[in-house]
């Protein structure tokens, strides 16, 4: 009895001693070697790994049992080294493998570390420990030469690399599954182990100038590789362009002796535009080159990316249009020149032509009230800006000033800003008469408008009540020089004398 307890524990001592394996047990089926119920099960070993392509090579040592013996079968696992979790073995690794190496083909691109499972009959052991981490590479497509084609159709040569091992390739362009098919070639066809061949791809006549995607399609389905492109076979485009005197405000129009400035908006989408140039000479004696640089510029609501210094017109120009170019080079030597675009010039300073009141619906006659207006004619468009920076002619605040009389000419009328700090240089209208008002009245709020060539003023709130003149009479109206046409010709300040019968105003 105490020589079996001592036997006993002799072999426990030598089960649990043994370094780098495993406890397991299992029956024997009955054929080959045997094994009692306490034999010990192997780990498996650390495998070495090699890429080729898209195929990964795993290696590893036998796994061996305490006497020495093998393991007769192994499994191979793959698992994601940023997640560690275990991906789906292709089939030349997959299964139960009885050699010491095996080969996955078309692993999916992504970056991997193997273990390996020693097996024997119906028992599995311990997986081993991990290998060291490869990478299978997304497949690509790389252009021998400088990608930016300047005359089609175009062949383009190179390689693709990281392709399954078997596979043809067809091409598209700038979308894999929907884009025109292209002509193109594959050396060696199918794609070797390596995962690499060299290409030849036509990019075809009428490819639309600009950025462009090539894609090699594998007949898996799973492999899909690209390389940009860009087609430059047009010159530049100008799609518009104007003149606009320094003043600033509405384009198009210039004086004799104005300064004024050219704007271009040029686009090329295949390249960069390396010169743009105006010939303005019919404007400005000598401006046949005048350069032009790029920035951002909005006039009148357009967007222009170019534009001239500032240029002088010459000071014999006569009324009429003019006319100037555009001519922008690219990158590789495409030079456009516009067709001509035009300017009108205008020799002639406008003035007052007429003012007029109006009373609103159901208003008193005679008082000037919320919802009366006055309205400024000219003999032509008056430019807006000269009146208030920046307005464009649409609705905008100011405020009436309807000042008490104190000297000739009767009550006046003047227009000043939205916060009633700065009188708008359109002159001094006196009514002719006093008792439209008692003492100075603003009315705050007041909405200024352009429509041709009248601005017209309707009268918003006032400060406080007006009165009704008893008095009929004549309005006098001096336009401000300040105020310009649209080709920066100054206002004259001519009377403007109400003609017919006196009335009352408002």
């Amino acid at each position: 009895m105490t020589r079996r307890l001592v036997a006993a524990a002799i072999i426990v001592l030598l089960v649990t001693g043994l370094p780098d394996i495993a406890s397991a047990q299992w029956t024997s089926p009955g054929a080959g070697r045997g094994y009692a119920s306490a034999d010990v099960a192997p780990i498996g070993t650390q495998p070495t790994i090699s890429v080729s392509g898209r195929n990964v090579t795993v290696a590893w040592a036998a796994s061996r049992f305490a006497d020495g013996a093998s393991v007769n079968a192994y499994r191979v696992a793959r698992y994601d080294a940023v997640t560690n979790a275990a991906a789906t073995v292709g089939s030349g690794c997959s299964g139960s493998i009885a050699a010491l190496t095996c080969v996955e083909n078309a692993v999916t691109p992504g970056t991997w570390y193997y273990r390996v499972t020693p097996k024997h009959q119906s028992w599995i052991g311990s997986e081993g420990p991990a290998s060291a981490t490869v990478t299978v590479a997304t497949p690509t497509v790389t252009f021998a030469s400088a990608v930016t084609i300047t005359a089609l159709p175009s062949v383009r040569t190179g390689t693709i690399a990281s392709f399954i091992t078997g596979e043809t390739v067809t091409w598209r362009l700038d979308n894999p599954t929907t884009g025109i098919v292209l002509a193109g070639t594959i050396v060696p066809s199918p794609v070797p182990a390596s995962g690499t061949s060299s290409i030849s791809v036509t990019v075809p006549a009428g490819t639309s100038d600009g950025s462009h995607t090539v894609y090699a399609v594998g007949s898996s389905g799973s492999s899909v590789g690209s390389a940009s492109i860009n087609v430059d076979t047009l010159p530049p485009v100008v799609g518009a362009a104007t003149i606009q005197k320094s003043e600033g405000g509405l384009p198009g129009f210039i004086r004799p002796s104005g300064t004024y400035r050219v704007y271009a908006a040029i686009t090329d989408p295949g390249s960069a535009i390396t010169s743009a140039t105006t010939n303005a000479s019919a404007i400005t004696a000598g401006a046949t080159t005048s350069a032009l640089t790029a920035g951002s510029w909005t006039i009148a609501g357009a967007t222009y990316n170019y534009r001239s210094a500032q240029l002088t017109a010459g000071n014999k120009l006569t009324a009429g249009t003019q006319t100037f170019t555009i001519t922008a080079t690219d990158s590789f030597a495409h030079t456009m020149t516009s067709s001509p675009f035009s300017v009108t010039v205008d020799t002639t300073r406008p003035s007052g032509s007429s003012l007029t009141t109006t009373n609103r619906a159901g208003g008193v006659v005679g008082r000037a009230e919320t919802g009366d207006s006055i309205t400024f004619t000219f003999s032509e468009q008056i430019e807006p800006n000269s009146i208030l920076g920046g307005w464009d002619g649409t609705g905008t605040a100011v405020t009436l000033q309807l000042l008490n009389a104190g000297g000739g000419g009767g009550d006046r009328v003047q227009i000043w800003d939205a916060t009633n700090t700065s009188q708008l240089p359109l002159g001094v209208v006196r009514l002719g008469s006093t008792g439209y008002t008692t003492t100075s009245i603003t009315f705050s709020s007041s909405t200024m408008t352009r429509t041709g060539n009248a601005i017209t003023v309707l009268l918003g709130t006032p400060s406080g009540a007006g009165t009704t003149a008893v008095v009929t009479s004549n309005t006098r109206w001096n336009p401000s020089t300040t105020a310009t046409d649209l080709a920066g010709n100054a206002c004259q300040n001519t009377a403007v004398n109400e003609p017919g019968a006196a009335d009352a105003e408002f």
